[in-house]
């Protein structure tokens, strides 16, 4: 096995274990940003969207209901027990219209021109090569359809802490496979992969972890579980006594850029 099918094994083995609990509690803000993120442009009733790295459906479920029943959302990940996991969710929602596929973004399995809209909510900065996966967006894209995506930017003070704690405690990995956490970063790799009218806003957002187990808990749900998973136990304990002893009603400013690209 190569090295990019080892990384998108080792992605796909951590998502599945994060799935049952991705998007819950302390992590619930993949929901907020996911409904941000469609609301960066004009979804209408009956179009055709794919959402890549579709995870438990923060953007798939929003997007589901502004395209309706007269259209199609088809959602892909590369992480089997997310697309389980979400679509259970989907069935009960009685949502006849969405379809969930086990997928590679760099090697999409659908026609040219087949959809109106892509989006791709924090998944861009996993593709281990992400331009493949832009072209193969771009093919897929109806003329004239419509890129939108969303990457963070700077850690959060918490979340360099957090950062900073882990990387004294071992030599760990992240999933990153593409350094991916800026404006400007985000303007450049759109711009290679010969995308047109790009934008790129900015929001920053506050959430409240109303305790400390809560926010020890969500670094579970979330990408941040690779690196942890790489440490002793009795390294993850001493990390997890330094997060407890920082008390309840812990704030978390989260910074996210949003990029808008247009297929000619």
């Amino acid at each position: 096995m190569s090295h990019t099918e080892n990384h998108k094994q080792w992605v796909s083995e951590v998502f599945d274990r994060a799935a049952p609990a991705y998007g819950t509690k302390s992590s619930s803000f993949f929901t907020y940003f996911g409904e941000r993120l469609v609301k960066q442009v004009k979804v209408l009733p009956g179009q055709h969207i794919l959402d890549v790295a579709t995870g438990r459906g923060s953007t798939l479920f929003p997007l589901a209901e502004a395209v309706g029943p007269s259209g199609k959302v088809v959602g892909i990940d590369i992480s089997p027990q997310m697309l389980k996991e979400t679509s259970k969710e989907a069935l009960e929602k009685g949502l006849h219209w969405v379809e969930l596929h086990h997928m590679d973004a760099e090697h999409l399995l659908f026609p040219d021109c087949s959809f109106d809209f892509i989006f791709c909510g924090f998944g861009l900065f996993f593709f281990p090569s992400v331009l493949t996966a832009l072209a193969e967006f771009k093919r897929v894209l109806k003329p004239g359809g419509t890129l939108i995506t969303s990457i963070w930017g700077e850690d959060s003070e918490l979340g360099a802490l957090i950062n900073a704690e882990i990387k004294a405690a071992g030599n760990t990995q992240g999933l990153a496979a593409t350094q991916l956490y800026s404006e400007q970063a985000l303007f450049k790799v759109l711009e290679e992969a010969n995308f047109t009218e790009i934008q790129i806003a900015e929001e920053t957002k506050t959430f409240l972890h109303h305790t400390a187990e809560e926010y020890w808990d969500s670094l579970w749900n979330h990408g941040t579980r690779a690196k942890l998973e790489q440490l002793s136990s009795d390294q993850i304990a001493g990390i997890r006594e330094k997060v407890l002893n920082k008390g309840d009603s812990i704030p978390e400013s989260l910074q996210v850029f949003y990029g808008i690209v247009k297929k000619d």
